[in-house]
């Protein structure tokens, strides 16, 4: 009898040992690309999911019952932070009954933190002044250094949340971010020959972008920041850009692509519609595949070349 107790505890001692550790991790993420930098920094231990596909504008996503029941069970949840999604995550987070992922709870998290933030206004900030940020330019995810910071931080959420595999986290961010050294190499050398131009962007979320690589930004289509251009705005910025010679015109596939293209067409310059957000477009499963898309199309358009350009 003695000997039957001590083989069944030994077979139920192995059994629990390979049971895992930690249930799978549930992220949700504001931005596509936050869940792609979740994914690949969780591994096998997180399921990362976003609630604004790339394809869709991140300032405006609809607070859809079926948003709040998505993250109803989520363990972390990662917000982009300096308020892009300021207009609706405060419906979305409370309306899913979920406490550990509401603001100032463990599971909630800023992924903006540590990011040296451009753009900051100073003054009184006005509505006058069209959608403006308060806290700074929110689209630091353009940036692909600004990606490694996140994924460092994500990385120590993960351990403090699934001690038992931090290792590992801490294993997936450091090879993220030799990924992300090794072909930040490649976009600079593509980007290189570049250096200084001008480009016109719809909307100002190509601050990072073009910090990063020494574009110059022109202008915008939107005359203020979530303000639809008028008829004799287009007519005047297309004057200036003719003027100055500005060949590009870029946006994003949830912009009307009809004012860019005006806009091109009146300067005598191409618009190139781009993705700034994993999934954007086609090809553009992850945050590595986004800037290999988004590089070459911005370095094609540049160039003279059709890549990417309507």
């Amino acid at each position: 009898m003695k000997s039957l107790i001590r083989s069944l505890c030994v077979s139920i001692l192995g059994l629990l040992a390979s049971v895992p550790s930690f249930a799978d991790l549930k992220v949700a993420t504001s931005l596509s690309d936050l869940a792609s930098v979740a994914q690949f920094v969780g591994g096998k231990h997180v399921t990362a999911q976003s609630l604004c596909p790339g394809y869709a504008d991140p300032h405006f996503v609809p607070a859809k019952p079926s948003l709040m029941n998505a993250i109803q069970h989520a363990d972390v949840f990662v917000s982009t932070g300096l308020e892009l999604d300021a207009g609706w995550l405060p419906l979305v987070l409370p309306g899913s009954r979920n406490p550990n992922i509401q603001q100032g709870a463990k599971g909630f998290v800023d992924a903006s933190d540590g990011i040296t933030v451009l753009e900051k206004p100073t003054g009184t900030v006005s509505r006058a002044e069209g959608d403006i940020h308060p806290l700074g330019n929110p689209h630091y995810y353009a940036d692909p250094k600004n990606l490694e910071i996140v994924a460092s931080h994500l990385a120590d959420v993960f351990s403090r949340r699934d001690p038992a595999n931090a290792a590992e986290y801490a294993a997936n961010a450091k090879a993220f971010q030799e990924r992300m050294e090794s072909s930040l190499a490649k976009w600079e050398k593509a980007m290189a020959p570049y250096k200084g131009a001008s480009i016109v962007t719809y909307h100002p979320n190509f601050v990072y972008f073009a910090d990063r690589f020494g574009l110059k930004l022109f202008g915008t289509v939107e005359p203020k920041p979530g303000i639809p251009p008028s008829p004799h705005y287009v007519n005047e910025l297309a004057e200036s850009m003719r003027k100055a010679g500005v060949k590009v015109v870029v946006y994003q596939p949830y912009y009307n692509a009809d004012p860019n293209e005006q806009v091109a067409k009146r300067a005598g310059a191409i618009a190139v519609e781009v993705a700034t957000e994993a999934g954007g477009l086609p090809g553009n499963d992850d945050v590595f595949a986004k800037f290999d898309v988004l590089v070459s199309s911005v370095a094609g358009a540049l160039s003279g070349k059709s890549g990417g350009a309507r």
